[in-house]
């Protein structure tokens, strides 16, 4: 690929979404090397496909990036769980100061916040998956929908109070 052009868009979108892809990746795999070969092998797919990305709006890119992260790394996650390896990193989570009843805790609460998020219309929805799960800053947030930040910010305020105050009806007291 010795277009010049397609080069400098690759860039500017490695630029623009790395970060966010990095913390997907990590936040499925919880593995900061797998993240990163994530990122490496997603951003590859990408520079392969850059006629594709091209036609996608910018205001819908931080969606497609998001899906293609999770899809690799649920993908690399089942290879795994088909040939396991032996990780050193396990081993260290292992020994680490967090209990199984933790993780155990951690996970029953994400799958409440995303089973509370449903309930969200869909601008809040967006904000709050962009701003909670992939741990957007709202620069990142307002910037990806196009949105100013100062709105952004009132959007994510809004929202997490009406998340909470789901939480809340379903017993549920987390700070989000």
């Amino acid at each position: 690929m010795s277009d010049i052009p397609d080069m400098e868009f690759a860039k500017d979108l490695f630029e623009t979404y790395r970060q966010m892809m990095y913390n997907t990746a990590f936040g499925i795999l919880r593995n900061k090397a797998d993240a990163e070969d994530i990122v490496q092998n997603a951003f590859l797919w990408v520079i392969n496909n850059l006629d594709k990305i091209m036609q996608i709006p910018y205001n819908e890119r931080v969606f497609y990036f998001a899906t293609i992260i999770e899809h690799t790394s649920i993908n690399f996650i089942n290879k795994h769980k088909r040939h396991p390896i032996e990780d050193i990193d396990e081993h260290r989570d292992i020994a680490s100061n967090c209990s199984i009843e933790d993780k155990v805790d951690e996970n029953i609460m994400i799958e409440e916040i995303e089973c509370a998020l449903e309930e969200l219309s869909d601008r809040d929805y967006s904000i709050m998956y962009l701003y909670a799960f992939k741990q957007m800053k709202p620069k990142e947030i307002a910037k990806a929908l196009d949105i100013s930040e100062k709105n952004i910010r009132v959007y994510i305020k809004i929202a997490r109070e009406r998340l909470i105050k789901i939480l809340r009806q379903r017993g549920f007291y987390y700070d989000i």
